[in-house]
């Protein structure tokens, strides 16, 4: 027998004015960035009584902090989606790493908000919410890092990484306290510390791709981005 039950007419009511809310929260970011976020305003654009909006967000705070769970969680469901249907662990991973521009593409001021905001931290706000929601994109991440190189069959011969080269050993102290904060100390250090030094690499191509810079250097951010990509991809089949 289901157990599911319908939504009374109230609950999907106070979910389509909650949505309403997020959507409106949005479009103050898009043209303001968060310190644009109002609820005064928003109750004006909706035409509420200003006592209303409370009743579905007690502050301003709580309604940006459904705003950047609501991101990351989309973020992470678009990445997983990716890791899902894909052939090999190499298509994995180069799926997911592309995807990560994609999404961004599609959504940047969602992505605005959690990457290039401390709102989107966890430091200051709702860290309970907020963190985890942040780990599960970059989970996906390092599942597909791990296991290209797991799947890969090459040998590395000595000082055969390209990680292992530039990065000083501290490095490899700062990638293992971030895997263990974020629950992925049973990842190999190799893994940790490739997959810290992509994301911020990643990130920040798309960073300047979505402010404009690349477009003023003239460099196509997407040959960039493939580049950084294939640098990954070479690390991993030399073993790091």
């Amino acid at each position: 027998m289901s157990t599911d039950r319908r939504p009374t007419r109230r609950e999907e009511r106070r979910a389509q004015t909650v949505q309403e809310i997020k959507a409106l929260a949005m479009e103050q970011i898009s043209s303001g960035g968060p310190d644009a976020v109002s609820l005064s305003g928003i109750v004006r654009e909706m035409s509420m009584s200003p006592a209303a909006v409370y009743r579905y967000f007690e502050n301003r705070d709580a309604l940006l902090a459904d705003l950047v769970v609501d991101a990351y969680n989309d973020f992470a469901d678009s990445l997983a989606a990716i890791a899902a249907v894909s052939d090999s662990e190499a298509d994995r991973l180069i799926g997911v790493l592309n995807g990560a521009r994609t999404w961004a593409l599609a959504h940047p001021n969602s992505y605005r908000l959690i990457f290039q905001t401390n709102i989107g931290s966890g430091q200051h706000l709702a860290p309970e919410r907020t963190v985890p929601a942040a780990s599960r994109s970059m989970a996906v991440i390092v599942d597909a890092l791990g296991a290209a190189r797991a799947g890969s069959s090459s040998t590395p011969g000595p000082e055969s990484s390209p990680v292992e080269r530039a990065a000083p050993s501290a490095l490899d102290e700062e990638a293992r306290t971030w895997g263990d904060r974020a629950g992925w100390s049973s990842s190999p250090p190799q893994i940790l510390q490739l997959a810290l030094l992509s994301w911020t690499r990643l990130h920040g191509i798309i960073s300047l791709e979505l402010g404009g810079h690349l477009a003023a250097t003239g460099v196509d951010p997407t040959i960039l981005y493939a580049a950084e990509v294939a640098t990954i991809q070479s690390a991993i089949a030399a073993g790091s």
